[in-house]
């Protein structure tokens, strides 16, 4: 191996750091400018909007994402490209039959959406739909570095653009502004694919496998309940708190959890993701030892970021406080604390989804995301009557700790 070779190889885990770094920054950013300029309630709003960017490729996407990846890992080029194309014509279908639906009902309500934004809410779930299905897809092929550079482009850079555009202009301080940048940085991806597609005639090789996704659906019904539950579980608190609380207090814990899904996003995307393809393939080795080892170094490296995180987002939040100017904020710092540690085991949890992903575990994979989803329902649907805001902290604290803790035992048994 060259030394070019060695020092691309060493560069690529620093590049990848520092753009989930930069991607994590400005959604941090981008959640404080809101708060402070536009409101709490309108946070809630983009938060809700958030939630559903994940609830809906769980939905339409049927399962297949994690089916599809552990194909792509070791298929022929061309026909991966053939493979991606047809997974990605599946949630474009659904989505240009569903949301003509949901037109029609706002219309039959009288319009209860404004219809500007209903628009631009309706293209940014589609586009951030298939680009974070392109983005997984990428990720089983290996192409870590093209994923995370349009990763980049959708999430990072964006909301500075937003922000400098409000800071300059009040005018633009509004949240149909904000989704304007959002849309804005999901067509820069698209972009970017098709000049990516159209480099070395790679757009020959698209063409739909209908047979093989046909039976990927079939095969991936453990996947797709752990897909419906898993999102479920993660963003039903911020729906069940607007409908008790109002979107006030949704913004509170909308800005609370970002804080601390600093910690989640550069753990489980920039140094457990990547990792994936290895122990899917180490996974598919008679080496039950080397397997092992893997995942042992893979924990230890993902638990002293958890721990380095954790720390930095306390000391962020705590500087950042009197810059927001939301008494509101001060009034339930405790939350914030009780989001911190549910995250940290989230993300814990999730390294440990990625080990039963490459053991092929995909019942038990089924089987805990329905018991996480059912947990968490029945946490927050009793506590947020009870204890408010505390009620949805509490709930997810509890959810991620006995996910950690099943997963864990599930593993050590495979």
């Amino acid at each position: 191996m060259s030394l070019f070779d060695h020092a691309r190889r060493l560069a690529q885990p620093l590049v990848l750091m520092a753009l989930r770094i930069a991607n994590t920054a400005a959604k941090f950013l981008l959640a404080l400018y809101t708060a402070r300029y536009l409101g709490l309630a309108e946070l809630g709003v983009y938060g809700l909007l958030v939630g559903a960017t994940t609830l809906i490729p769980a939905v339409l996407g049927l399962g297949t994402t994690d089916w599809v990846m552990r194909h792509l890992v070791t298929m022929p080029r061309d026909e991966a490209i053939a493979s991606i194309a047809t997974r990605l014509a599946l949630p474009t279908l659904l989505h240009v039959v569903g949301q003509p639906l949901i037109w029609l009902g706002n219309y039959l309500l009288g319009g209860p959406v404004p219809w500007p934004l209903l628009i631009i809410c309706g293209l940014v779930l589609f586009l951030e739909h298939i680009a974070s299905d392109t983005n997984d897809l990428l990720v089983g092929r290996g192409r870590i570095m093209l994923a995370n550079i349009l990763f980049f482009m959708r999430a990072g850079l964006w909301p500075p653009v937003v922000i400098v555009w409000g800071l300059i202009d009040p005018s633009a301080r509004t949240l149909e502004c904000l989704l304007l940048g959002w849309l804005g940085g999901l067509v820069l991806v698209w972009i970017t694919l098709a000049a990516h597609l159209f480099s070395q005639k790679r757009w020959r090789a698209v063409g739909m496998r209908l047979p093989w996704i046909a039976s990927g659906v079939r095969a991936s019904v453990p996947f797709y309940i752990k897909d419906l539950t898993g999102a479920a579980s993660l963003y039903l608190d911020r729906f069940v708190l607007s409908l008790f609380l109002g979107l006030e207090l949704t913004g509170v814990y909308t800005l609370f959890w970002s804080v601390a899904n600093v910690l989640h996003n550069l753990t489980v995307f920039s140094v457990i993701q990547p990792k994936l393809p290895n122990l899917i393939e180490s996974g598919q080795q008679a080496d039950p030892a080397a397997f092992r080892a893997l995942e042992r170094k893979i924990q230890i490296e993902a638990g002293t970021w958890i721990v380095v995180l954790a720390t930095g987002a306390s000391v962020a939040l705590f500087v950042l406080l009197p810059f927001l100017q939301r008494p509101t904020l001060y009034d339930h710092l405790a939350i914030f604390w009780i989001v911190l540690a549910a995250t940290a085991l989230r993300a814990a949890a999730d390294g440990y989804g990625f080990v039963l992903l490459a053991l092929h575990r995909d019942t038990a994979i089924a089987v805990i995301s329905v018991a996480g989803a059912v947990a968490s329902i029945a946490f927050n649907v009793a506590l947020i009557p009870l204890l408010g805001i505390a009620g949805a902290a509490l709930a997810y604290l509890l959810t991620s700790g006995g996910l950690l803790a099943v997963r864990y035992r599930v593993t050590r048994n495979a």
